[in-house]
């Protein structure tokens, strides 16, 4: 599914049209938001034709400002739950489940955007489906989003990132230039970013594999947005990741010297063999002895059903069953902390839903959906997302076999004594090793 959002700054121009049809016809969304149409429900619809939607809905404008359009076909099964000049918000049926989207027009008076925001957080604490925003939203969430102009204060993005924490939004990947509006203040070129994307953890689990696209600034003084919204996630080989809820469980300490005492073939001494080793000792011993998860929580509660529902059960069996649904809550929750890589929050209750969150915005931070080649093509394709970065390392790293630089180096006057030198270039001893290693943190890999 694709969604364009554009504030067009009315859809009078020619030039606004123009490149409105170009980019309609490059991307073909599903959804189309248009804000700042300055145009009525007549002249907008006359357009829907050409575009090929089957729905129109609109907010007119406020005299010579304002004005909101968004189209959209019927197989997402619409039904529009709020509208007015600052937001049109449906429900909508996608891949068969129920979701919202509300397309947003922020306030352009400052003092008045908090009313936005308090609406959008009635939505995100009211709503457990997945929920997704788009649009111009006249709001900045810091002064790394602004290029030029005076610096504000850190209060006053305040607003609009306690909404954001409050309603669980969080950002898409994105690509091209993310400065979405440019304009002039007090003679002075300003860019920030007021147009993006956001949704739920429960969308991001949806649709996994999206990310957004900023296009030219043509006919308007803000980017068109397009969110590539796709669900079919490309599975990879799994890595082996150590679960410190293994941790103190009968076998695991075996098969760790299993695999450490385990000779080769080739190398019976080598310490990459030796962890190599004890990691295939450890997948084996797992198999056998999954940790507690979803389902077997599940399986515990209606256990703790019927003990407590059959009389012939005794006090111990409750409490036995309740012990087990316990540790399995303890272990799904430390679970998902260690995959947040969270390290500040250390006590308190239950928080799973918390790392959970957490762990879905660091994927989504951190997901690579693609990459530009050296003639500009933008590469998509997981085989050619990979060969793009071993050839760029490969070129950064290789050296052009420099010469006749000798005379340069006679200009250097050595600050490192042979005593000094004789220490960098020692072996490490087996008690720095260890200090070294010791400084980590314990849930941290080397």
């Amino acid at each position: 599914m694709r969604v364009l959002s554009w504030n067009c700054r009315g859809m009078g121009s020619k030039s606004t049209i123009s490149y409105l049809r170009e980019i309609w016809h490059k991307h073909k969304p599903d959804f189309l938001f248009l804000s700042e149409t300055k145009q009525d429900f007549n002249f907008v619809q006359s357009f829907q034709g050409h575009f090929g939607f089957d729905k129109l809905v609109t907010v007119d404008p406020n005299g010579a400002s304002g004005g909101l359009a968004l189209f959209f076909n019927n197989e997402f099964q619409v039904n529009i739950l709020y509208s007015s000049n600052r937001m049109i918000d449906v429900e909508a049926t996608t891949l068969g489940t129920r979701v919202f989207m509300t397309f947003v027009y922020g306030d352009p008076v400052p003092k008045l955007r908090e009313q936005v925001w308090e609406r959008l957080t009635r939505y995100g604490m009211a709503r457990s489906e997945p929920w997704f925003i788009m649009g111009d939203l006249n709001e900045i969430t810091g002064n790394h989003e602004k290029e030029g102009g005076v610096l504000r204060s850190a209060g006053s993005f305040l607003p609009f990132n306690n909404m954001i924490r409050d309603t669980g939004l969080l950002e898409f990947p994105a690509r091209g230039n993310q400065m979405s509006w440019q304009g002039r203040r007090n003679k002075v070129i300003v860019r920030c970013r007021l147009d993006r994307a956001l949704a739920n953890e429960d969308w991001h689990t949806l649709f996994p594999r999206s990310f957004t696209e900023y296009l030219g600034m043509v006919g308007s003084d803000h980017r068109p947005v397009v969110a590539h919204l796709e669900n079919k996630l490309q599975r990879r080989r799994g890595q082996f990741r150590f679960d410190k809820r293994w941790i103190g469980q009968d076998g695991l300490l075996e098969s760790i010297e299993r695999g450490w005492g385990r000779e080769n073939s080739e190398n019976s001494t080598d310490f990459v063999a030796k962890i190599i080793n004890c990691r295939h000792e450890i997948s084996t011993w797992r198999k056998d002895n999954p940790p507690y998860g979803k389902d077997r929580i599940s399986e515990l509660q209606k256990a703790l059903e019927e003990v407590q529902t059959y009389n012939n059960r005794t006090q111990e069996d409750i409490w036995e069953v309740s012990r087990k649904l316990q540790e399995a809550y303890k272990d799904e929750e430390d679970f998902w902390k260690q995959k947040s890589r969270n390290l500040w929050n250390t006590v308190g209750d239950l928080n799973t839903k918390f790392y959970h969150a957490l762990t879905k915005q660091r994927r989504a931070r951190n997901r690579i959906v693609g990459l530009y080649d050296e003639n500009g093509n933008w590469i998509v394709e997981e085989q050619g997302v990979e060969e793009i970065a071993v050839e760029y390392f490969g070129n950064l790293f290789q050296t052009s076999d420099p010469s006749n630089f000798a005379s340069f180096l006679e200009e250097i006057v050595p600050t490192i004594t042979p005593q000094m030198n004789a220490k960098l270039i020692r072996l490490a001893s087996e008690e720095e090793i260890r200090q070294a290693l010791f400084m980590m943190h314990p849930e941290k890999a080397p």
